[in-house]
Order: structure tokens, then C-alpha cells, then sequence
């Protein structure tokens, strides 16, 4: 069989919008998995998406800056930063064809969120301010190492995500300030952290629609468990929809 094709949007993210910006380890691990990407510029015109996406075997929505509130019905926090309108349409707009279309998605920090508000959920938009929690969700701020363990996070049995890295619980890294608040109709939660904050969810009965808050990308080269994340999601591209 083809190697399947993986769509990702590339946002611009440097500072002064001259350069489209990806972590290599994206690519790296799908390409580990057999995977070809294919990167998608955000700054593409709409009328363009879908046949990009048609072309495509899967969708990942990689991490970055924050959704927009207004999306979710809120007026921005003080701390919340990084908003793209453009990046936050196309990825809605990905994210909601590919749960219709039982594409399989695999959403990564930022694109958890994403996968959230496209159905309708809100986030907490500053978790040191709005939650105040002890554990150590923003790696940046704490020195961590990109494949350091942060925390832990307890997985829930008789999850699809279970199924993949075992039940109970799984040492993960961590880099976001932002959270799942009002988790959207139809999404399952299926871990989280000590202090409650949401860590995965997924949509049951598709053959793979999973987000996680931590980065598996940093860990995939040093922890199967997390390679494990981007291989069967590489095999639910392969997988026809009426075979899973």
C-alpha cells in the first residue's frame, strides 16, 4: 500500500512574518512511521483547503500560539498570546471535515484545544492565573528539556487512546499555559493530570480522532508509548473507514 499522507498546517510564527514555522519533530516522527507530510501554509486561500485535504489520508494539528476567545464567546486574558484568525479557521475547518468524514486527526497542544472549540468547548485561557496549580504545565517557563517528564497523567481504561499506550498512569511532558474548560458534546475525556487539568480527549467510534495536551513529538525518538501515538494513527490512514 501507498504511504499514507498526512496534511499539517504550517503557521507564520516568527516575529516579524517572513517565515512559516514547523517543528521538525512532527515530521520526524510520521516520517518515522512511514508517513509523508505535506505541510498546508495557513496564509492559503480558503477556496484551496478542501482540495488539499481531499488529497490527504489524515490530518494533524500541531502546537503554537492561542485560539482565539472570541471563538469560544470570552474577551482575551491579559496573558493569552500568539492569536492567528487564518490558522484558527483552517484548523476548525480541518478538524470538523475530518470527524465527518471519519479522516483520521491526531491533535498535538495547541490542536487539542483547536479540536475543542470546533465542536463548541472553551478553554481556561491562563492556567497559572485561573487554575494556580502546582504542577509544572509550562516547560518553558520551568527550564524543562523538550523530552523531560513534567508530570504525570492517569489514562483512562477501555479508552481508544488506552488501547494505544496502556492504562493508568504515563509520564508526559508539558509546554502550554492553556487548558480544556467546557469540553465540547460528543468529545470523551480520557486523561488527566493531578491537578484536573484535561490531558487527552478523543471521539469515540472514529478510527482515530485523538488530541493530546503534552508534546509525544519530543519523546517519540526516546519512549515507544509515545511513537506508538504516531504509529497507529500512520495505520489508521492505511485502515479503510468501514474496516476499523
Amino acid at each position: 500500500m501507498d504511504r499514507p499522507r498526512i496534511l499539517i498546517p504550517i503557521p507564520i510564527q516568527d516575529p516579524e512574518q517572513r517565515r512559516f514555522t514547523l517543528g521538525k519533530n512532527y515530521v520526524n516522527s510520521l516520517v518515522m512511521c512511514g508517513a509523508i507530510p505535506i505541510l498546508l501554509p495557513t496564509s492559503v486561500a480558503p477556496e484551496a483547503w478542501r482540495a488539499v485535504y481531499e488529497s490527504a489520508d489524515g490530518v494533524m494539528l500541531s502546537g503554537g500560539g492561542d485560539v482565539d476567545p472570541a471563538l469560544f464567546g470570552e474577551e482575551a486574558h491579559q496573558e493569552t498570546y500568539g492569536v492567528d484568525r487564518e490558522r484558527d479557521d483552517m484548523e476548525i475547518a480541518l478538524a470538523r471535515w475530518a470527524l465527518q468524514d471519519d479522516k483520521p486527526l491526531f491533535a498535538i497542544c495547541r490542536g487539542i484545544q483547536v479540536m475543542n472549540v470546533a465542536f463548541g468547548g472553551s478553554l481556561i485561557q491562563d492556567l497559572p492565573s485561573q487554575l494556580k496549580s502546582d504542577i509544572p504545565h509550562d516547560g518553558n517557563y520551568n527550564g524543562f528539556e523538550r523530552h523531560a517528564v513534567a508530570h504525570a497523567v492517569r489514562i483512562e481504561p477501555g479508552t481508544h487512546i488506552s488501547r494505544i499506550m496502556g492504562a493508568g498512569e504515563v509520564g508526559v511532558n508539558s509546554f502550554h499555559h492553556q487548558a480544556l474548560k467546557d469540553v465540547a458534546d460528543g468529545l470523551v475525556v480520557t486523561s488527566r493530570a493531578p491537578d484536573g487539568v484535561i490531558e487527552s480527549v478523543e471521539f469515540p467510534g472514529k478510527r482515530y480522532y485523538i488530541g493530546v495536551q503534552w508534546h509525544p513529538e519530543e519523546m517519540a525518538d526516546r519512549r515507544d508509548d509515545m511513537l506508538s501515538l504516531f504509529r497507529t494513527f500512520v495505520e489508521a490512514c492505511t485502515t479503510p473507514r468501514d474496516a476499523h
